[in-house]
């Protein structure tokens, strides 16, 4: 079972990720959400790839409890798009999950995104990651996520 660092603590994580056996229950693709829509339980999961139309949730999202986003490098920035999306435009509010190529320096600008959980890497020192998401104090706009949350910079 995956370790999880979800609003400020470890934790287990229950959810299989598509291709994954084992016990728990199962995230969906986008594309399997959206054939089985009609049939959904009341609570679903979905893993969501760097190529993935966020906004194809629109109708199921009030079903949706975790969104799984998929980055493939460190590099790709495709993933910050989509959670401002899935929190600004579909205005979901459950659990916004980073996974895949994440740094600990990635952190404090995924919860600013709106991310509240990270599966991290193994090799990747949870105590230094943690310790991101209190990098800054003070911040030039306003940003999606609750996780993290500095004090707007006033105008002089």
């Amino acid at each position: 079972m995956r370790q999880i660092l979800r609003q400020h603590e470890l934790g287990r994580d229950p959810w299989r990720y598509p291709g994954e056996a084992g016990d728990g229950p199962q995230l969906l693709t986008l594309a399997e959400l959206l054939v089985t829509a009609p049939s959904l339980p009341a609570t679903a999961g979905v893993y969501i790839g760097p190529t993935d139309e966020v906004l194809l949730l629109a109708g199921v999202i009030d079903t949706v409890v975790l969104v799984v986003v998929h980055f493939e490098n460190a590099g790709d920035g495709r993933g910050f798009s989509q959670a401002q999306v899935l929190r600004q435009q579909l205005r979901f509010a459950g659990e916004l999950r980073a996974c895949g190529a994440l740094k600990r320096d990635h952190l404090y600008l995924l919860a600013r995104c709106g991310f509240n959980a990270f599966d991290l890497d193994p090799g990747e020192d949870r105590a230094a990651a943690l310790a991101q998401l209190q990098r800054f104090s003070v911040a030039y706009q306003r940003a999606s996520g609750t996780l993290v949350q500095p004090r707007l910079r006033t105008q002089a």
